[in-house]
């Protein structure tokens, strides 16, 4: 594992209030993503604040450090893991936390109109 300075400098973004999160499809793991809040950018694709949901994580790292495709993602302080159906991408991507997609899930299923 490596030390938290050396996390930082590998890192391409920092992000806290973060979820990873399992996409289920039929009780199978199809993908996983991150999900959360941009505390630093280094390739200015975010500023400080801006949700981010990334393509699916390709390797952890180290201890809340994840690798995508082309990124590098540091989870501040302690994240959550949650199991989301893999239709909850796209209001995830629509900048919806997993909590709140939860939330607005459950509302619709009491029959009320979630936009």
């Amino acid at each position: 594992m490596l030390r938290k300075p050396e996390y930082l400098m590998m890192t391409d973004t920092i992000i806290e209030k973060w979820y990873l999160v399992d996409l289920e499809q039929e009780g199978d793991v199809v993908a996983q993503v991150l999900w959360g809040i941009v505390v630093e950018d280094r390739k200015s694709r975010w500023v400080a604040g801006d949700f981010v949901c990334t393509s699916p994580v390709v390797e952890q790292m180290g201890e809340g450090l994840y690798r995508t495709r082309n990124s590098k993602y540091l989870g501040q302080a302690e994240g959550h893991k949650v199991a989301l159906e893999a239709e909850a991408l796209l209001e995830l991507r629509s900048g919806y936390s997993p909590e709140e997609y939860l939330t607005r899930k459950a509302l619709r299923n009491e029959g009320f109109y979630v936009q």
